[in-house]
């Protein structure tokens, strides 16, 4: 049975914009599997996804590192027979494996690494949400393309390990303090006060995150009453459920943002060193970026690990005051 591949290799929220192109492609191509392509530590958010049949990981940093991985994956996609994908990533080593694996249509865009592999190439439009630029590609595919959201399925037992840590909190509010990126961490002091007012309400507080946020998320918990932590207890779908009772979801221009938007619950989101032109902001109703007009912002595509400008001013002049009384106005208080 022929097949259609749905190609994002980045970071998780990148996987989480990509949802979209995996229900139109099952919505157009009712006739072929459709195939998700990931990176390792990505797949858990789509594993029982409806509109995919099969996930294939790349393990690009392991045992699917260098040429021979890339070869591997060419082989395993020229296996399932997929005839066309839709190549959000932009990078040279999966535009290889694509064209390495004999797939006819390989759709990407115009701009970024391996360009010149795709078979159509689609212009990388800025000051579109991630999600809409991604569905262009759909378009060019001669695919549905409008009305497909980011969709995140948390199972009966993601909300079970949920409740098993929450013990009947009915009332809490989630904070996700963490990136790989230092720059685009809003500092634990103001979390800290933020979190300190909210907990002063008699709303929980719970910290969320990943392995490499366990010391930030836990000197953040330590320091306001009550708080509870499930930094680096959590798969992402679990992280998902975590979030879908929350109140709301304060973080950064990180994966939180995109799983809070994803599963509806409202979310607030600092945005330092990047930028909305870039497209990443939280795609929904209920989301919220909070920034400072500054003449250094972007300072670059992910930020950096240390502000160039030496003073992580775009952040620091973001008061806790000032994010308490977006979320207050945005949420009614």
């Amino acid at each position: 049975m022929s097949a259609v591949a749905v190609v994002q290799m980045a970071f998780i929220g990148d996987v989480i914009l990509a949802t979209p192109l995996l229900e139109a492609a099952r919505v157009s191509n009712p006739d072929d599997r459709v195939i998700a392509v990931v990176r390792a530590g990505c797949d858990n958010i789509i594993e029982n996804n409806p509109f995919v049949d099969e996930i294939v990981v790349w393990d690009k940093h392991g045992s699917d590192k260098g040429i021979g991985g890339i070869r591997s994956i060419a082989v395993r996609l020229r296996d399932l027979q997929v005839h066309t994908a839709l190549i959000p990533h932009r990078a040279l080593r999966t535009a290889l494996a694509m064209k390495l694996s004999g797939v006819k249509e390989r759709i990407g865009f115009a701009k970024g690494g391996g360009a010149m592999l795709h078979t159509m190439r689609v212009p990388y439009r800025t000051g579109l949400h991630e999600v809409e630029r991604n569905l262009m590609l759909a378009k060019a595919a001669g695919w549905k393309s409008e009305g497909f959201k980011p969709s995140i399925f948390p199972e009966d037992e993601d909300f079970t390990v949920i409740e098993n840590i929450l013990h009947n909190t009915e009332k809490y509010c989630i904070i996700a303090p963490g990136s790989m990126w230092a720059t685009k961490i809003w500092p634990a002091d103001f979390y800290i006060r933020a979190g300190k007012v909210f907990a002063g309400r008699g709303m929980n507080v719970v910290l969320s995150g990943g392995t490499d946020d366990e010391s930030l998320c836990r000197s953040i918990a330590e320091s306001i009453p009550g708080a509870g932590n499930t930094c680096g207890l959590l798969t992402l779908r679990q992280s998902a459920a975590l979030y879908c009772n929350s109140e709301f979801v304060l973080t950064g221009d990180t994966a939180p943002q995109h799983i809070a938007a994803a599963v509806g619950v409202p979310v607030f989101s600092i945005f330092g060193p990047t930028v909305r032109d870039f497209g990443f902001w939280p795609y929904s109703e209920h989301g919220y970026m909070i920034e400072e007009n500054m003449d250094c912002r972007p300072c670059g595509v992910h930020g950096h690990r240390k502000c160039p400008k030496k003073n992580h001013a775009c952040m620091r002049n973001i008061t806790y005051t000032n994010v308490v009384e977006i979320i207050d106005r945005e949420l009614g208080k």
